[in-house]
């Protein structure tokens, strides 16, 4: 009955939900942050490849591919400015123009989302995506019927992520292996957390 209870306690520290996407910014040059449209949902699925290996009639091996994730970024609308940086549209002398896509630029994504914990507490946790791939959005528009039936713009994102770093050089594990990062996390009590957004962090081993 103690272990129990115990267990019970330990709990309350334990993330409950996370909801409440919002405040989305992107950088295309991390020099510059810029907000993004208002957001609806960010969706990331992880894109993880297993090779088994056999041998002597059993099971030997188990070889992880992680290739990071891919998903989407849901938002009230289509976003000029995003589009533009991204060289999905151009201005034209007739108007903004939706061009044929030549490259696929590597920027950064960060958002806020609540953490909500058994005891209660709610805290905002910041995120950076990064080495991230944006596919353009499509049109779904629809005429008014009883209410208004506006449209959401949902951008397909592949994140690939960056090497730690350890200085100027990549880091290197004890077998000689580069550790990719793909979003980094931060929380209230973590440095640098009121400006975590304002900035792309680059991923810097632990000292």
């Amino acid at each position: 009955m103690i272990k129990v209870v115990a267990a019970l306690i330990e709990k309350d520290n334990k993330v409950l939900i996370e909801y409440n996407c919002k405040n989305g910014v992107y950088s295309v040059d991390k020099t510059e942050v810029k907000p993004l449209p208002f957001l609806v949902s960010a969706t990331l699925d992880k894109t993880i490849n297993t090779k088994t290996i056999f041998g002597d009639g059993e099971l030997q091996l188990s070889i992880i591919s992680d290739q990071g994730s891919s998903g989407s970024l849901e938002v009230t609308a289509r976003d000029d400015e995003f589009e533009l940086d991204l060289g999905f549209l151009m201005q034209i002398a007739q108007g903004l123009a939706e061009r044929q896509v030549v490259d696929n630029k590597t920027i950064s994504v960060g958002y806020e989302a609540y953490r909500t914990y058994k005891d209660g507490t709610t805290k905002t946790k910041k995120v950076w995506l990064l080495g991230v791939n944006v596919s353009p959005a499509s049109d779904s528009l629809s005429q008014n019927t009883d209410t208004t039936n506006e449209a959401t713009a949902s951008y397909g994102l592949t994140v690939k992520g960056e090497n730690l770093k350890s200085g100027d050089e990549d880091y290197r594990d004890e077998n000689g292996n580069t550790v990719k990062i793909y979003k980094i996390t931060s929380m209230p009590d973590d440095d640098g957390y009121a400006d975590f957004l304002k900035s792309v962090p680059t991923p810097t081993v632990n000292a």
